[in-house]
């Protein structure tokens, strides 16, 4: 039979759609089947009836996901495997009133799912609120997780490079465990707690498609937990590439001179213009909608 709603092409699948003003099931092609799940999702995420000629948009914030559920184990194994180093390191540190130098350790070699350019992409770790005791244990160990901290966001994105003192092996070891402890938490996430990352990857779609304000650290900040959904491709309309893309392209070194309040609400809302039209047909594809709809 032909497809109930353009009578094109071949039905492939039934799905629940309103027809003459009611709701029912109708047979439909692999097409209709995606426009209706964007027009859906479109529906459910508007904030405003819409105007020709005029973006959509609200003002709106991002509250902060953490998990709920039982902790796993946070790195206890590296901190009891240097426990007499720790010691010699916390009986120095009070005889010393600087800082030791501490080195950027290189993370080339980490697997690309765990790393955006020359950082650790620590996400999983973030959303089920486990990122601060990963920063504890890696102070207790001379070593430092280095995050962005641009336009009023602190670790924007939970992007961080990895500094350390002493020898180059320790630190490999620490980052091996680290990547464990992020793989764990992303796995967490998406069978213990989709909940929490539904609620996280939900929030940032809103708001990219709604907001009228929009800096470039609150970009990158949204974009992570999207960076996640794309790996495990739940997303229509947006890939892992583009994603990685923008987030390139986006400078976040601080600036020599800062610019006035109207020149950056200006900026800010251009790029929120932008970024409005672009998000506007990015949803939950299939996969996503069963795991977190």
């Amino acid at each position: 039979m032909k497809c109930e709603l353009c009578h094109k092409k071949d039905a492939e699948t039934a799905i629940q759609a309103v027809k003459d003003g009611v709701e029912q099931e109708l047979y439909v092609c692999r097409e209709c089947e995606r426009e209706e799940r964007v027009r859906r999702q479109k529906k459910s995420q508007r904030t405003r009836k819409a105007k020709k000629g005029l973006p959509p948009g609200v003002s709106m914030t991002v509250a902060s996901s953490g998990g709920d559920g039982a902790p796993p184990p946070l790195l206890e194994a590296i901190v009891n495997a240097f426990t007499g180093m720790v010691e010699d390191m916390a009986s120095a540190a009070k005889s010393r009133e600087k800082e030791p130098e501490l080195s950027e350790f290189p993370l080339s070699r980490v697997p690309s799912v765990f790393r955006l350019g020359d950082a650790l992409h620590l996400e999983g770790l973030y959303l089920i609120g486990e990122i601060e005791a990963v920063r504890r244990a890696l102070n207790a160990l001379g070593m430092r997780l280095s995050g962005i901290n641009a336009d009023g966001i602190s670790d924007a994105g939970h992007v961080y490079k990895v500094m350390y003192q002493g020898p180059a092996a320790r630190a490999k070891r620490v980052v091996e465990d680290i990547l464990a402890q992020e793989r764990n938490a992303r796995v967490r996430l998406f069978e213990e707690m989709p909940r929490v990352f539904g609620d996280s990857l939900c929030r940032a779609l809103a708001v990219l498609k709604n907001c009228r304000l929009l800096s470039k650290a609150e970009y990158f900040d949204l974009l992570s937990p999207l960076r996640l959904a794309a790996l495990e491709k739940m997303l229509d309309g947006l890939s892992r590439a583009e994603i990685e893309r923008i987030i390139t392209g986006l400078d976040l070194t601080p600036k020599t001179e800062a610019p006035t309040a109207e020149e950056r609400d200006r900026v800010d809302a251009e790029r929120a213009d932008e970024v409005n039209g672009r998000f506007e047909d990015v949803v939950l594809n299939e996969r996503g909608e069963e795991k977190f709809l």
